[in-house]
């Protein structure tokens, strides 16, 4: 049995703490290692077993779980962060898996630099096994997070691979279009279209960096059209209940008649006002999955394929059910971000039309349908 140390010592685990095999021959026996073999590991167990958790770490997923906590910590927090490896080893001694993996700083140096050039040689092999085929496209999307600078992501999104993840002082088109050329000029790759926030920068970046379709990011859209109305009706709602609380106390203390009868006659109204808000609540929130419905290649009821002018009819009657609601919640600001959220329908219909001209559907217009393009 060509079985490492480790193999061994969890195969003699086994069988004293889960089979319940006592004895050194029959341990012997049943792990097919000889006697002294199975002596040495039993004095190595009861060594390294100092701890209450101490023999979960000997077992077969104990010792697998301490090999991904081992590698996340040093990951994590020793390549991406840069905690050095004497930090390291004094968490890993202070939690007592020292007796159970080499955890010394010198051995930690040595499994960061192991890690690294695992790391590097994964990305060379990913950067020559992901070469484009002749016409192949991709759609990528492209935005920007802080945590202190900003980050410039952009990403394929059928795979979820990332192109561009650097820290920079700005976000301009000339800081976006210097980190995209690293890669775009040598590798071949055709964009079909790419979602962004509308940002002026990312447009630029869509249409003359990358030469395709800039599309609108729907969720971007919606959170957008969505807040004002959102939050004004959620004000309202809190405010609703913290009142109705308080008419409810009172009225529990009062003893008199007349007035136990007015606070009742508010309590009332205000049930009026909350069932109401409820329902536009509701419709608020069938507005919204209406209109995440709309937008999309096909007619989600007929099952038809639609374009611009469909887009825009089928969006109409879910906005104007907005506007209605905008003139109770969100004020000024609700109808500013219906406005906005129209200006953008274009926008999201040229990425249907982006998807009816692209290579999955290859072949399948006719040219009676393509003459609408």
């Amino acid at each position: 049995m060509n079985l490492t140390i480790r193999e061994r010592c969890q195969a003699v685990t086994d069988c004293l703490f889960e089979q319940g095999v006592k004895g050194i021959a029959k341990i012997a026996a049943a792990t097919g290692l000889s006697k002294s073999s199975v002596h040495r590991h039993q004095q190595a167990i009861a060594r390294r077993n100092q701890y209450p958790e101490s023999l979960w770490w000997e077992s077969q997923t104990g010792s697998q779980w301490l090999k991904v906590m081992v590698l996340g910590v040093v990951y994590y927090f020793g390549i991406k962060h840069g905690v050095g490896a004497e930090s390291l080893s004094e968490f890993f001694t202070a939690i007592h898996i020292d007796a159970h993996v080499g955890v010394s700083a010198s051995s930690l140096r040595l499994l960061k630099r192991k890690m690294r050039d695992a790391i590097i040689a994964y990305e060379v092999a990913q950067q020559e096994h992901c070469q484009p085929k002749e016409g192949q496209g991709i759609c990528v999307g492209g935005d920007e997070t802080f945590f202190g600078l900003p980050i410039l992501v952009m990403l394929e999104l059928a795979s979820g691979f990332i192109f561009t993840e650097v820290e920079r002082p700005n976000r301009t088109y000339a800081t976006w279009q210097a980190q995209i050329q690293q890669w775009w000029t040598r590798c071949g790759w055709h964009c079909h279209f790419m979602v962004s926030d509308g940002a002026p920068a990312l447009i630029k970046l869509a249409v003359s960096g990358l030469g395709c379709v800039s599309i609108s990011d729907l969720f971007h859209a919606l959170s957008a059209l969505a807040q004002p109305i959102g939050s004004d009706m959620g004000r309202q709602i809190s405010q609703l209940n913290k009142n109705a609380a308080a008419l409810q106390q009172q009225f529990l203390n009062v003893r008199s008649e007349a007035k136990q009868q007015q606070l009742q006659q508010s309590m009332t109204e205000i049930s009026a006002q909350q069932q109401s808000l409820e329902q536009d609540k509701m419709a608020y929130h069938q507005v919204l999955h209406r209109l995440t419905q709309v937008i999309h290649p096909f007619n989600i009821k007929t099952l038809e394929w639609q374009l611009f002018d469909d887009l825009s009819a089928g969006l109409n009657a879910p906005l104007a059910q907005m506007s209605a609601l905008a003139k109770t919640y969100g004020a000024q600001k609700g109808s500013k971000a219906i406005d906005s959220f129209q200006q953008q329908i274009p926008s999201m219909a040229q990425g249907i039309h982006a998807w009816w001209q692209w290579g999955p559907i290859e072949g399948l217009l006719t040219p009676d349908a393509t003459k609408h393009f």
